[in-house]
């Protein structure tokens, strides 16, 4: 088996430490520059959960997954921690963000799909952006702008347990944006966040 990201032989040729924790789908030292993070937080009031810090190596992965359409990547974000994310959402609905109309159509793929489908859970795509901006390279305030440039898609009925799932949360504004588009007291619907990373921003 070889690393997904540096492409290493790990197990027989390995670390004493590849060799123990041979079940990762990358190699101690790719894992290694990531910084595990298990950061709760509130958004609007709704509680939030995030895996990652957001730091180079981190971004640098999801850069080579997402632009450079690398899908054998997909699995590496929640693997360390999918079993217990698929024990604690069970019985919850996982809402992913939506990309700009124009970045899906050059990927050729639906990053946050590939990503949460490992967690085995039911997955709606209920949402979508109302313009086709796309937030990277925009600064923290231009992004928290952004936040009402999203909707619910027309005919969708919102389950009561749902998990609002993106890959960064750094500003917010896409998760907020999806949340002021939900009714929850008319609907009487649970609502969780969970993001693959987090950025130094502090949410409240």
């Amino acid at each position: 088996m070889r690393c997904l990201m540096c492409g290493k032989k790990m197990r027989e040729e390995g670390s004493l430490e590849d060799l123990l924790f041979s079940n990762d789908l990358l190699c101690s030292q790719c894992r290694s520059r990531w910084q595990r993070l298990d950061r709760h937080f509130r958004i609007d009031h709704v509680p939030a959960l995030a895996s990652w810090a957001y730091n180079e190596a981190f971004a640098s992965t999801l850069l080579q997954f997402k632009e450079c359409g690398d899908e054998a990547l997909a699995d590496v974000f929640l693997y360390p921690m999918a079993r217990q994310l698929r024990s604690r959402y069970a019985g919850w609905t996982l809402l992913p963000m939506p990309s700009s109309r124009s970045k899906q159509e050059q990927r050729g793929f639906f990053a946050l799909g590939e990503i949460y489908r490992q967690l085995d859970l039911p997955l709606l795509e209920c949402f979508e952006k109302t313009e086709d901006l796309d937030q990277t390279g925009r600064s923290y305030d231009q992004r928290l702008a952004m936040r009402s440039r999203i909707r619910l898609k027309e005919g969708i009925e919102i389950p009561r347990r749902i998990v609002l799932v993106d890959d960064v949360c750094t500003s917010g504004s896409t998760l907020r944006g999806a949340l002021a588009c939900l009714d929850r007291s008319k609907h009487r619907i649970r609502i969780h966040v969970c993001a693959l990373a987090s950025g130094r921003h502090s949410f409240r």
